[in-house]
């Protein structure tokens, strides 16, 4: 939505969808891989990249969506070790999101 929409639509957007966002206590805690051999469990490593690339979107151009940088970090925190290894459930394809992540990341 914040690609298609003017910057102040986005925002009330935002803030009707989810409202929680704003509260500063928000905590949206990584998806856990129990069995990284799993191929289907996997994908909750990119998720955790997917929400943290669009956590980071989100804080990028709204000050007062900043604390969710700290939620953005703990997803790329939890999954950035299995991008490397050797199992091929995950490792072949996780990068690109963990890519597109890290390449959200803005500094203060």
């Amino acid at each position: 939505m914040k690609r298609v929409l003017p910057k102040q639509e986005f925002e009330s957007w935002l803030a009707e969808f989810l409202p929680q966002l704003k509260d500063k206590n928000f905590k949206l805690e990584p998806g856990i891989v129990s069995d990284r051999t799993d191929g289907k469990l996997v994908h909750l490593d990119g998720v955790n990249f997917s929400r943290a690339w669009s956590l980071y979107e989100i804080a990028k151009d709204l000050p007062e969506y900043a604390h969710l940088k700290n939620t953005a970090n703990a997803h790329i925190n939890y999954s950035l070790p299995s991008i490397v290894g050797d199992s091929y459930e995950g490792g072949h394809w996780l990068g690109s999101f963990a890519i597109y992540a890290l390449n959200t990341i803005t500094r203060d």
